[in-house]
């Protein structure tokens, strides 16, 4: 582990320090000694943590916080303002600790801060649906460092269905897979050079995104369905997707230790049993397709030998005990992950020329603006005449969708 970097691609320590302290950012100096919960520099330093993805994450307002978000999800809630602090803690972790942390966007970026012996920091967003139902703000998100985004949480969005929490899951009223707003997305993140993780989405959400990504993808904290039957696990038809080979995609498939996605129960979920979810998904899309991570900090608990961030050695002690070799071993920990990190930079570069997409939400009823005020008096006279000519056209055509004329 002293010679290539272990990278955990999803670990939820903001949401802990968000939750510590009413001025969250007076809690980021605690980091360096002890913090409850799974994560602290001591323990990912005993852990010899090479890399970690830290979470920019907002709750389902309609589970969570009991404001529903409506059949369209137009109903409001302070997710985004949320999102941009929480990704504000993640940076200002990184800035106040900087004999320990490095921050971190390309393979490049992580090798060099692990030869630094610091730990590389990246950040990723586990969610669409606290985005404004808008693909501006995904672009802001990838220019302020934003390295990969997961399509949904536990609820449905405007760009994609969820697998949901593991109980019964209404159906999306936009589809059992990506929304046509989300077929947008795709591209859009392929462009922009932001992973897309697959963890937490429906079948035909995963199925969707690797037809149409021209990327690999990558599930940043998930199992496999055939060792334990969880509609967070992937399951094998998907699997068979994945891998090296035509029509194949180059993704991975990063492991959890969630003892409720592991099995199989979750009082006796153990490091060996997390080994088994290896290496069935490696024994489908091979060794080189397979990772490591832990969501810690986003759970009860981790499992018995992985019971938070020192303990990340157990498991390679585990790896090489069933007889995986150091290269392969290397792979798991993170050379993996670098590969398609690496794979999905060139994909950007060859779409630099693209245009953004300017695709909208079309359930969204506020575009265009209508922000010149009363009688639009605040508006250029040409400018107020067009406004105006189209706000009662449009209100014309919303009559007649009625059947009011």
């Amino acid at each position: 582990m002293s010679e290539s970097p272990l990278i955990d691609t999803h670990v939820d320590l903001p949401q802990i320090i968000r939750g510590l302290g009413r001025r969250p950012l007076d809690v980021i100096p605690d980091l360096a000694t002890r913090l409850p919960g799974h994560v602290d520099i001591p323990k990912m330093r005993e852990g010899h943590l090479g890399g970690a993805f830290f979470t920019v994450w907002a709750p389902c307002a309609d589970q969570f916080l009991d404001q529903p978000y409506g059949k369209d999800f137009l109903g409001m809630s302070e997710g985004l303002r949320d999102s941009l602090e929480v990704l504000d803690i993640i940076k200002n972790m990184i800035k106040q600790h900087p004999d320990h942390m490095q921050a971190a966007h390309s393979s490049a970026d992580i090798r060099a801060a692990f030869a630094s012996g610091k730990i590389a920091s990246l950040i990723g967003i586990e969610g669409t649906h606290f985005l404004g139902n808008s693909l501006s703000t995904v672009r802001l998100f990838a220019e302020m460092g934003v390295r990969y985004l997961t399509l949904t949480h536990t609820c449905h969005s405007s760009f994609a269905a969820s697998s949901g929490g593991g109980g019964y899951m209404e159906p999306s009223n936009h589809g059992p897979g990506l929304t046509d707003f989300g077929q947008e997305l795709i591209p859009e993140l392929n462009r922009l050079g932001v992973m897309i993780d697959l963890s937490h989405t429906s079948d035909q959400t995963m199925k969707d995104s690797i037809k149409l990504s021209k990327a690999p993808v990558v599930w940043t904290h998930a199992g496999a369905r055939a060792i334990q039957d969880h509609p967070r696990n992937v399951p094998d038809d998907v699997l068979k997707l994945i891998g090296d080979g035509p029509g194949k995609n180059p993704g991975i498939i990063l492991s959890v230790f969630y003892p409720v996605f592991i099995g199989p129960t979750p009082e006796t979920a153990n490091v060996s049993r997390v080994a088994d979810h290896i290496e069935h998904v490696a024994s489908i899309v091979g060794r080189t397709h397979v990772g490591i991570a832990s969501d810690f900090d986003g759970m009860y608990a981790g499992v018995h030998g992985l019971e938070d961030a020192s303990k990340y050695p157990n498991l390679i002690v585990e790896l090489l005990a069933r007889g995986w070799n150091d290269t392969e071993v290397y792979n798991v920990m993170g050379e993996n992950l670098m590969r398609v990190m690496d794979e999905v930079d060139k994909v950007k570069v060859r779409m630099k020329d693209q245009l953004p997409s300017s695709a909208i939400w079309e359930k969204r009823p506020d575009l265009p603006a209508n922000w010149g005020g009363p009688e639009q008096a605040d508006l250029p006279l040409e400018v107020r005449d067009l406004v105006n000519s189209r706000l009662k056209h449009d209100e014309l055509i919303f009559k007649d969708q009625l059947g009011i004329i």
